[in-house]
Protein backbone atom coordinates (compact mmCIF):
# COMPACT_ATOMS: atom_id res chain seq x y z
CA UNK A 1 0.00 0.00 0.00
CA UNK A 2 1.39 3.20 -0.73
CA UNK A 3 2.13 5.93 1.70
CA UNK A 4 1.03 9.30 2.17
CA UNK A 5 3.31 11.90 1.37
CA UNK A 6 3.12 15.56 1.45
CA UNK A 7 5.30 18.67 2.11
CA UNK A 8 6.59 18.62 5.64
CA UNK A 9 8.15 21.91 5.51
CA UNK A 10 9.61 25.03 3.49
CA UNK A 11 12.59 27.55 2.80
CA UNK A 12 13.84 30.17 0.60
CA UNK A 13 16.39 32.14 -0.03
CA UNK A 14 17.46 35.68 -1.93
CA UNK A 15 20.55 37.35 -2.77
CA UNK A 16 20.45 40.85 -1.03
CA UNK A 17 21.31 42.70 -3.86
CA UNK A 18 17.77 44.59 -4.67
CA UNK A 19 17.54 45.30 -8.79
CA UNK A 20 14.96 47.54 -9.79
CA UNK A 21 13.31 48.27 -13.30
CA UNK A 22 15.37 51.28 -13.99
CA UNK A 23 18.70 49.27 -13.99
CA UNK A 24 17.50 47.91 -17.43
CA UNK A 25 17.03 51.65 -19.28
CA UNK A 26 19.92 51.97 -21.04
CA UNK A 27 20.56 48.45 -21.04
CA UNK A 28 17.10 47.55 -22.96
CA UNK A 29 15.82 50.80 -23.86
CA UNK A 30 12.78 50.57 -21.83
CA UNK A 31 11.92 52.58 -18.79
CA UNK A 32 11.31 51.13 -15.69
CA UNK A 33 7.51 52.28 -15.32
CA UNK A 34 6.87 50.58 -18.93
CA UNK A 35 8.64 47.42 -17.74
CA UNK A 36 6.34 46.96 -15.09
CA UNK A 37 3.59 48.04 -17.52
CA UNK A 38 4.67 45.56 -19.52
CA UNK A 39 5.50 42.32 -17.10
CA UNK A 40 4.24 43.61 -13.39
CA UNK A 41 7.33 43.15 -12.05
CA UNK A 42 8.23 46.10 -9.90
CA UNK A 43 11.67 44.15 -8.69
CA UNK A 44 14.57 41.49 -8.84
CA UNK A 45 17.46 39.93 -6.71
CA UNK A 46 20.97 39.08 -8.01
CA UNK A 47 23.62 37.59 -6.86
CA UNK A 48 27.02 39.32 -5.72
CA UNK A 49 30.73 38.58 -5.58
CA UNK A 50 30.75 36.00 -2.48
CA UNK A 51 27.38 34.21 -3.15
CA UNK A 52 26.98 31.56 -5.55
CA UNK A 53 24.26 28.88 -6.34
CA UNK A 54 25.63 26.22 -3.83
CA UNK A 55 24.82 28.77 -1.39
CA UNK A 56 21.69 30.09 -2.00
CA UNK A 57 20.62 25.71 -2.23
CA UNK A 58 22.29 25.67 0.69
CA UNK A 59 20.57 28.50 3.02
CA UNK A 60 16.90 27.82 1.05
CA UNK A 61 17.33 23.88 2.27
CA UNK A 62 18.55 24.83 5.65
CA UNK A 63 15.68 26.96 6.08
CA UNK A 64 13.09 23.79 5.15
CA UNK A 65 14.71 21.55 7.36
CA UNK A 66 14.38 24.00 10.14
CA UNK A 67 10.77 24.81 9.30
CA UNK A 68 9.94 20.56 8.92
CA UNK A 69 11.45 20.32 12.96
CA UNK A 70 14.04 18.15 11.45
CA UNK A 71 17.95 17.88 11.49
CA UNK A 72 19.92 17.27 8.15
CA UNK A 73 20.50 13.75 9.76
CA UNK A 74 16.92 13.03 8.88
CA UNK A 75 17.24 13.76 5.24
CA UNK A 76 17.71 10.50 3.15
CA UNK A 77 17.58 11.89 -0.22
CA UNK A 78 17.87 15.78 -2.44
CA UNK A 79 16.62 16.10 -5.60
CA UNK A 80 17.28 19.88 -6.82
CA UNK A 81 16.40 21.85 -10.20
CA UNK A 82 18.33 24.34 -11.97
CA UNK A 83 19.12 25.04 -16.13
CA UNK A 84 21.83 27.92 -15.00
CA UNK A 85 24.46 26.11 -13.01
CA UNK A 86 27.81 27.29 -13.89
CA UNK A 87 29.01 24.03 -14.67
CA UNK A 88 27.44 20.72 -15.80
CA UNK A 89 29.36 18.66 -12.79
CA UNK A 90 29.46 18.06 -10.31
CA UNK A 91 26.32 18.24 -9.16
CA UNK A 92 25.22 21.27 -6.89
CA UNK A 93 23.03 18.48 -4.96
CA UNK A 94 26.04 16.62 -4.07
CA UNK A 95 27.65 19.78 -2.59
CA UNK A 96 24.64 20.79 -0.64
CA UNK A 97 24.30 17.36 0.68
CA UNK A 98 27.90 18.24 1.68
CA UNK A 99 27.45 21.52 3.41
CA UNK A 100 24.18 20.79 5.26
CA UNK A 101 25.56 17.26 6.64
CA UNK A 102 23.42 15.04 5.06
CA UNK A 103 24.19 11.45 5.16
CA UNK A 104 26.68 10.27 2.64
CA UNK A 105 24.01 7.72 2.28
CA UNK A 106 21.50 9.92 1.16
CA UNK A 107 21.06 9.80 -3.12
CA UNK A 108 21.83 13.67 -4.53
CA UNK A 109 21.09 14.56 -8.25
CA UNK A 110 20.64 17.90 -10.22
CA UNK A 111 17.37 17.25 -12.61
CA UNK A 112 16.98 20.24 -15.53
CA UNK A 113 13.15 20.90 -16.79
CA UNK A 114 13.33 24.49 -17.03
CA UNK A 115 10.92 26.17 -15.57
CA UNK A 116 8.54 23.55 -14.67
CA UNK A 117 11.64 21.42 -12.64
CA UNK A 118 10.58 22.26 -8.79
CA UNK A 119 7.54 20.59 -9.61
CA UNK A 120 8.79 17.90 -11.61
CA UNK A 121 11.38 17.01 -8.79
CA UNK A 122 8.45 17.40 -6.22
CA UNK A 123 6.36 14.57 -8.29
CA UNK A 124 10.03 12.31 -8.03
CA UNK A 125 9.73 13.05 -4.15
CA UNK A 126 6.42 12.13 -4.07
CA UNK A 127 6.69 8.62 -5.29
CA UNK A 128 10.27 7.96 -3.55
CA UNK A 129 7.98 8.32 -0.33
CA UNK A 130 4.94 7.06 -1.05
CA UNK A 131 6.95 3.62 -2.29
CA UNK A 132 9.33 3.57 0.59
CA UNK A 133 12.28 4.23 -1.57
CA UNK A 134 12.76 7.07 0.75
CA UNK A 135 11.87 8.81 3.68
CA UNK A 136 12.53 12.60 3.71
CA UNK A 137 13.22 14.13 0.37
CA UNK A 138 14.89 17.73 0.50
CA UNK A 139 13.83 19.32 -2.94
CA UNK A 140 16.01 22.77 -3.94
CA UNK A 141 14.44 25.25 -6.83
CA UNK A 142 18.15 27.48 -7.50
CA UNK A 143 18.95 29.93 -10.38
CA UNK A 144 21.27 32.63 -11.00
CA UNK A 145 19.81 33.72 -14.04
CA UNK A 146 21.72 37.13 -13.64
CA UNK A 147 24.97 35.64 -14.30
CA UNK A 148 23.56 34.15 -18.18
CA UNK A 149 22.27 37.81 -19.09
CA UNK A 150 22.12 38.82 -23.09
CA UNK A 151 23.96 40.79 -23.31
CA UNK A 152 25.57 40.34 -26.96
CA UNK A 153 22.39 40.11 -29.00
CA UNK A 154 20.89 43.46 -29.02
CA UNK A 155 17.62 42.20 -30.50
CA UNK A 156 17.64 39.75 -27.30
CA UNK A 157 18.05 41.96 -24.47
CA UNK A 158 14.98 42.79 -23.63
CA UNK A 159 14.50 38.93 -21.84
CA UNK A 160 16.69 40.03 -19.48
CA UNK A 161 13.79 42.55 -17.71
CA UNK A 162 12.23 39.29 -16.64
CA UNK A 163 14.66 37.35 -14.59
CA UNK A 164 15.97 37.24 -11.06
CA UNK A 165 17.77 34.83 -8.38
CA UNK A 166 17.01 32.72 -5.87
CA UNK A 167 16.89 29.19 -4.00
CA UNK A 168 13.63 27.70 -2.95
CA UNK A 169 13.05 24.36 -1.06
CA UNK A 170 10.78 22.34 0.51
CA UNK A 171 10.75 18.66 2.48
CA UNK A 172 9.04 15.97 1.19
CA UNK A 173 7.97 13.21 3.64
CA UNK A 174 5.10 11.31 5.25
CA UNK A 175 1.94 12.75 5.58
CA UNK A 176 -1.80 11.73 7.27
CA UNK A 177 -3.67 9.55 5.72
CA UNK A 178 -6.19 12.13 3.18
CA UNK A 179 -3.15 14.66 3.42
CA UNK A 180 -0.23 15.36 0.74
CA UNK A 181 -0.05 14.32 -2.81
CA UNK A 182 -3.51 13.87 -4.26
CA UNK A 183 -3.38 13.55 -8.25
CA UNK A 184 -0.86 15.53 -10.73
CA UNK A 185 -1.07 16.12 -14.24
CA UNK A 186 2.36 16.60 -16.09
CA UNK A 187 2.98 17.12 -20.45
CA UNK A 188 5.57 17.63 -22.94
CA UNK A 189 6.10 19.09 -26.41
CA UNK A 190 9.31 19.65 -27.79
CA UNK A 191 7.61 21.07 -31.44
CA UNK A 192 8.49 24.06 -29.30
CA UNK A 193 11.39 23.85 -28.06
CA UNK A 194 12.73 27.05 -30.14
CA UNK A 195 10.15 29.07 -28.36
CA UNK A 196 12.13 29.17 -24.96
CA UNK A 197 15.90 28.18 -25.34
CA UNK A 198 19.65 29.11 -24.45
CA UNK A 199 21.71 30.46 -27.82
CA UNK A 200 25.25 29.19 -28.71
CA UNK A 201 26.76 31.92 -25.46
CA UNK A 202 24.35 30.14 -23.14
CA UNK A 203 22.05 33.28 -22.94
CA UNK A 204 18.49 32.99 -23.07
CA UNK A 205 16.58 33.41 -25.99
CA UNK A 206 12.46 33.60 -26.13
CA UNK A 207 9.93 34.00 -28.36
CA UNK A 208 7.72 35.65 -26.00
CA UNK A 209 4.25 35.78 -27.37
CA UNK A 210 4.17 32.18 -28.38
CA UNK A 211 5.42 31.53 -24.44
CA UNK A 212 2.52 33.70 -23.53
CA UNK A 213 -0.36 31.57 -24.97
CA UNK A 214 1.49 28.41 -23.90
CA UNK A 215 1.08 29.26 -20.54
CA UNK A 216 -2.24 30.81 -20.68
CA UNK A 217 -3.56 28.09 -22.30
CA UNK A 218 -1.62 25.14 -20.26
CA UNK A 219 -2.20 26.15 -17.00
CA UNK A 220 -6.19 26.34 -16.76
CA UNK A 221 -5.63 22.88 -18.79
CA UNK A 222 -3.38 21.06 -16.60
CA UNK A 223 -4.87 22.61 -13.27
CA UNK A 224 -8.80 21.73 -14.71
CA UNK A 225 -6.96 17.65 -15.31
CA UNK A 226 -5.17 17.41 -12.06
CA UNK A 227 -8.89 18.45 -9.67
CA UNK A 228 -10.56 16.04 -12.04
CA UNK A 229 -8.32 13.21 -10.90
CA UNK A 230 -8.92 13.66 -7.48
CA UNK A 231 -12.63 14.32 -8.26
CA UNK A 232 -12.80 17.92 -7.55
CA UNK A 233 -14.26 20.89 -8.97
CA UNK A 234 -12.69 24.53 -9.12
CA UNK A 235 -14.91 25.77 -6.34
CA UNK A 236 -13.01 23.40 -4.19
CA UNK A 237 -9.43 25.22 -4.85
CA UNK A 238 -8.09 27.21 -2.48
CA UNK A 239 -4.97 28.01 -3.57
CA UNK A 240 -2.91 28.27 -7.06
CA UNK A 241 1.35 28.55 -6.62
CA UNK A 242 2.07 28.94 -10.74
CA UNK A 243 5.35 29.53 -11.91
CA UNK A 244 5.87 33.10 -11.55
CA UNK A 245 6.76 34.27 -15.37
CA UNK A 246 5.41 37.16 -15.23
CA UNK A 247 2.26 38.63 -13.85
CA UNK A 248 0.67 39.15 -16.93
CA UNK A 249 1.23 35.86 -17.81
CA UNK A 250 -0.64 34.96 -14.80
CA UNK A 251 -3.38 37.27 -15.05
CA UNK A 252 -3.96 35.47 -18.83
CA UNK A 253 -4.01 32.00 -17.26
CA UNK A 254 -6.33 33.05 -14.30
CA UNK A 255 -8.61 34.80 -16.38
CA UNK A 256 -8.96 31.22 -18.48
CA UNK A 257 -9.29 29.58 -15.92
CA UNK A 258 -12.12 31.58 -14.18
CA UNK A 259 -10.27 31.52 -10.93
CA UNK A 260 -10.17 34.64 -8.49
CA UNK A 261 -6.53 36.55 -8.66
CA UNK A 262 -7.03 36.40 -5.20
CA UNK A 263 -6.59 32.93 -4.48
CA UNK A 264 -3.39 33.06 -6.72
CA UNK A 265 0.35 33.69 -5.71
CA UNK A 266 1.60 36.75 -6.98
CA UNK A 267 3.68 38.39 -4.63
CA UNK A 268 7.05 36.72 -5.66
CA UNK A 269 6.76 37.73 -9.63
CA UNK A 270 6.83 41.21 -8.60
CA UNK A 271 9.08 41.15 -6.75
CA UNK A 272 11.61 38.37 -7.06
CA UNK A 273 10.84 38.12 -10.99
CA UNK A 274 11.05 35.29 -13.05
CA UNK A 275 13.71 32.89 -11.44
CA UNK A 276 12.79 29.69 -13.81
CA UNK A 277 12.84 26.64 -11.38
CA UNK A 278 13.06 27.99 -7.91
CA UNK A 279 9.93 30.36 -9.15
CA UNK A 280 7.29 27.95 -7.67
CA UNK A 281 9.07 26.67 -4.59
CA UNK A 282 9.73 30.50 -3.47
CA UNK A 283 6.15 31.32 -4.29
CA UNK A 284 5.18 28.82 -1.85
CA UNK A 285 7.18 29.66 0.71
CA UNK A 286 6.21 32.91 0.29
CA UNK A 287 2.55 31.77 0.40
CA UNK A 288 2.85 29.40 3.28
CA UNK A 289 5.08 32.14 5.52
CA UNK A 290 2.33 34.89 5.09
CA UNK A 291 -0.23 32.71 6.60
CA UNK A 292 -2.37 32.52 2.81
CA UNK A 293 -1.74 28.39 2.71
CA UNK A 294 -3.56 26.93 5.45
CA UNK A 295 -3.71 23.38 7.01
CA UNK A 296 -6.74 21.53 5.41
CA UNK A 297 -6.47 24.14 1.86
CA UNK A 298 -6.57 22.36 -1.47
CA UNK A 299 -3.09 23.89 -3.66
CA UNK A 300 -2.31 23.08 -7.37
CA UNK A 301 1.53 23.68 -7.66
CA UNK A 302 2.05 24.50 -11.28
CA UNK A 303 5.19 24.60 -12.94
CA UNK A 304 5.50 25.54 -17.54
CA UNK A 305 8.87 26.23 -19.59
CA UNK A 306 11.45 25.75 -21.71
CA UNK A 307 11.07 21.70 -23.41
CA UNK A 308 7.84 22.64 -23.80
CA UNK A 309 7.10 20.95 -20.21
CA UNK A 310 4.50 21.61 -17.73
CA UNK A 311 3.43 20.23 -14.50
CA UNK A 312 0.98 20.56 -11.97
CA UNK A 313 0.41 18.69 -8.64
CA UNK A 314 -2.36 18.59 -6.53
CA UNK A 315 -1.99 18.73 -2.48
CA UNK A 316 -4.24 18.80 0.10
CA UNK A 317 -1.90 21.02 2.58
CA UNK A 318 -1.09 19.53 6.08
CA UNK A 319 1.04 16.76 7.45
Amino acid sequence: MLKSAGILGVGSYLPPHVVTNDYFKEMCGISGRTIEKMTGIKERRFTVPGINMVDMAFEAGKAAIEHANLTPSEIDFVILSTITQDRIYPSIACQVQNLLGIPTTAGAYDMSVGCAGFVFALLNAFQYVQTGFAKKVLVVGVEECSRNMQIENKEERKVNILFGDGAGAAVVGEVSEGFGLLSSSVGSDGSGSEYMREDSNHRPSMDGEAIFQFASTYIPVIVKDALLKADLSLDDLDYLVPHQANLRIIESAVHNLEFPIEKVATHAVQYYGNTSSASVALALADEVNAGRIKIGDYVVLAGFGSGLAWAAALLKWGK
